[in-house]
């Protein structure tokens, strides 16, 4: 396994267990800038997080249970990298808002994410629920 897959995985662990403290906590850096445009912000996109702080409440947010909720994640595709950089698409289906087209770009430094470039593109509503 290459060490950028490795690191990878390591990140979905952290979603699996929704430890997103531990996560940004352990692999980002501490002035880790975020940009994203998942819908559950006030504004238009980008949303732009700056520091562990801001980028753990965004996180959290994202997968807050109201918003996208317990995801399943398909394998990686597309999948790039070196010392300074990973980059992939990825399937995720969420049971709130359907299924999404995810495309990350995460700049590293020192072995930790210091930019995540995180574009989510709907493929598909999420079915409607019964009752």
């Amino acid at each position: 396994m290459t060490p950028g897959k490795k690191f990878f995985q390591e990140h979905m662990e952290y979603v699996a267990r929704k430890d997103f403290a531990g996560m940004v906590n352990d692999t980002y850096t501490e002035d880790v800038i975020f940009y994203h445009n998942f819908p559950f912000f006030p504004g238009n996109p980008p949303y732009i997080f700056r520091g562990k702080e801001e980028t753990i409440r965004a996180e959290s947010t994202i997968f807050d249970p109201k918003n996208q909720g317990q995801i399943s994640a398909g394998e990686p595709f597309n999948f790039v990298e070196n010392k300074d950089f990973i980059g992939f698409q990825i399937i995720v289906t969420s049971p709130n808002t359907g299924k999404w087209l995810i495309t990350d770009a995460w700049v590293l430094r020192n072995g930790k994410i210091a930019v995540y470039y995180a574009m989510g593109y709907k493929l598909e509503e999420a079915p409607k629920q019964k009752g």
